[in-house]
C-alpha cells in the first residue's frame, strides 16, 4: 500500500480546492440562462427595428438585455436601440416611457443615460453585440449603475423602443403599458460568492499545512 505523506495530502487538497475556487469564479463571470422578458410578435416596422423578443440576463455584475429584431440589428445615427427602466419611484415626465429612470441606448455611441429630474444625462457607457444569425442585439451595463440592489423597488418596469429618425419608423415593446420583472430576478448569482470562498480555501491551506509541521 502506498503512503502518503502530511505534505503530499496537503498539496492533493490544495490543488482541489484551488480547483473548485477557479470554477466557481468562472460560473460567476458568466451570464445566466436568458430570461425571456416579453414579445411583440406584429411585424409593425422595417425589419432592423422590428421588435420580436425581449429577454435579460445577468451575471452578477452586469446586466444584459436581448433584443431580438426580424433582421440583423444595425445601430448608427439614423438606427436607435433603446431599453427604458423604471426602477424606482418619479423618474421621466414625458417620452417614450414615462416614469422611466434610465435609458440603455445602442445607435453611433452607446450610452447608460440617466433622469436627472428636467432631462436625460449620460451616466457611463455601455457595451454592445451584434449576433447577425440569430438577428439579435445586446446591451450590457453594470447592475451598480442603476443603484442596484439598494436602490431598486420590487417591481422592474421595462419598455423597450427602436427609432429611425429620419424615416419617423419606430417599434415600441410592448404597445402599451410596459414588462415587468421581479427585483429577484437580477440577482441570483452574488458576485461576492468567490470573494467568500477563496480567502476560506486560503484559510484552509494555512491550516493543513501548519499542522503538517507540527506533526514533523
Amino acid at each position: 500500500m502506498i503512503k502518503i505523506s502530511s505534505l503530499a495530502r496537503c498539496l492533493l487538497l490544495c490543488t482541489f480546492l484551488l480547483f473548485s475556487a477557479s470554477l466557481l469564479i468562472m460560473r460567476t463571470s458568466a451570464f445566466l440562462e436568458p430570461i425571456s422578458v416579453g414579445a411583440d410578435p406584429s411585424k409593425d416596422s422595417p425589419a432592423s427595428i422590428d421588435i420580436l423578443q425581449v429577454y435579460l440576463t445577468n451575471n452578477g455584475t452586469h446586466f444584459q438585455f436581448m433584443i431580438k429584431c426580424r433582421s440583423a440589428p444595425t445601430p448608427n445615427p439614423a438606427t436607435i436601440y433603446r431599453v427604458f427602466l423604471d426602477t424606482k419611484e418619479d423618474g421621466a415626465t414625458s417620452g417614450t416611457y414615462i416614469g422611466a429612470d434610465y435609458c440603455l441606448e445602442a445607435k453611433d455611441d452607446t450610452y447608460l443615460y440617466e433622469w436627472d429630474g428636467n432631462a436625460w444625462t449620460q451616466k457611463s457607457p455601455i457595451k454592445i453585440q451584434i449576433d447577425h444569425d440569430d438577428k439579435k442585439i445586446f446591451l450590457t451595463a453594470k447592475l451598480d449603475d442603476i443603484g442596484y440592489p439598494g436602490y431598486v423597488e420590487n417591481s422592474i418596469g421595462i419598455v423597450v423602443e427602436t427609432i429611425q429618425p429620419l424615416s419617423n419608423q419606430r417599434d415600441r415593446a410592448p404597445d402599451d403599458g410596459n414588462y415587468a420583472v421581479i427585483h429577484e430576478v437580477i440577482p441570483e448569482l452574488p458576485w461576492p460568492t468567490p470573494l467568500v470562498f477563496i480567502p476560506a480555501v486560503g484559510a484552509t491551506i494555512y491550516v493543513l499545512y501548519s499542522r503538517g509541521f507540527r506533526k514533523k
